[in-house]
């Protein structure tokens, strides 16, 4: 399984970029778990010899983590790790998946791989179930309406062993894979969660994505329910140059 990609916050924009780059790549060693939470990171001094960087810049990187509330400074004793994830996320909660249908139109996911998985730790804390549960996967890379040029998601879609026989599934798919398990089955998703996460795009990512190694990138995680059941999870990393996500809300005025 690929490392997991670390939270990329806005607050690290306007970081000098030699700065930006050692406080990306202190997070992203972080998240897969080197050092682990509880480590200490390296010592000031050697986060100078090997990056060539002055004192106060690796303090000021140190600090944005610090900020983030993915690390703890602590005189004499060094920089301890306390989070894997910096705690700014937004999370949206839907009441229903119409919405949704919108984003896979004029776009095509390409299937990369078909398989039945047991669900490992870090899978059963994505897909909320038990380990050892069984799951269909399907990967695959998504294009827009030209499929000949640069793609524009890396897809993983995860369907529960209790809604995974779909007969529609092939090298190419055109419609959602709920709309599909709602069609073999006859039921209806109740509700729809996503999160919206800022990532660092990893290399093995970013080379299928035609994009450099550590590019920012938007991840989102859309979970599907049928009522408190799970019936399916879908995560896609975007890269930020070609991606945008909009939303309207229309407000009710109470007019008296």
């Amino acid at each position: 399984m690929e490392n997991d990609t670390v939270a990329y916050p806005s607050s690290l924009a306007s970081t000098p970029p030699r700065h930006l780059d050692l406080a990306r790549t202190l997070m992203q060693e972080i998240v897969n778990g080197r050092p682990r939470i509880g480590e200490l990171l390296p010592t000031e001094a050697e986060l100078c010899e090997q990056w060539s960087l002055s004192r106060y810049a690796v303090r000021q990187a140190i600090q944005k983590l610090s900020d983030l509330g993915m690390v703890s400074r602590q005189a004499g004793v060094g920089t301890r790790v306390i989070a894997d994830r910096p705690r700014e996320r937004y999370m949206q909660v839907m009441d229903s998946p119409a919405d949704l249908v919108g984003y896979a139109k004029g776009t095509t996911l390409r299937t990369t791989s078909c398989t039945r998985i047991r669900a490992d730790a870090e899978q059963a804390v994505l897909l909320r179930s038990d380990v050892g549960a069984e799951w269909l996967h399907i990967a695959g890379v998504r294009y827009g309406a030209d499929a000949e040029r640069e793609p524009i998601a890396l897809v993983d879609i995860y369907v529960s062993h209790a809604f995974s026989q779909l007969p529609e599934l092939g090298e190419v798919l055109s419609v959602p894979v709920y709309t599909m398990i709602e069609r073999q089955y006859g039921i209806k998703v109740t509700r729809v969660e996503q999160e919206f996460q800022g990532v660092l795009i990893n290399e093995a990512q970013a080379g299928r994505l035609h994009v450099e190694d550590n590019a920012a990138g938007l991840r989102i995680v859309r979970t599907y329910f049928l009522r408190d059941q799970v019936i399916a999870v879908t995560t896609g990393v975007h890269p930020a140059s070609r991606f945008s996500y909009s939303m309207t809300y229309q407000l009710t005025q109470d007019v008296r």
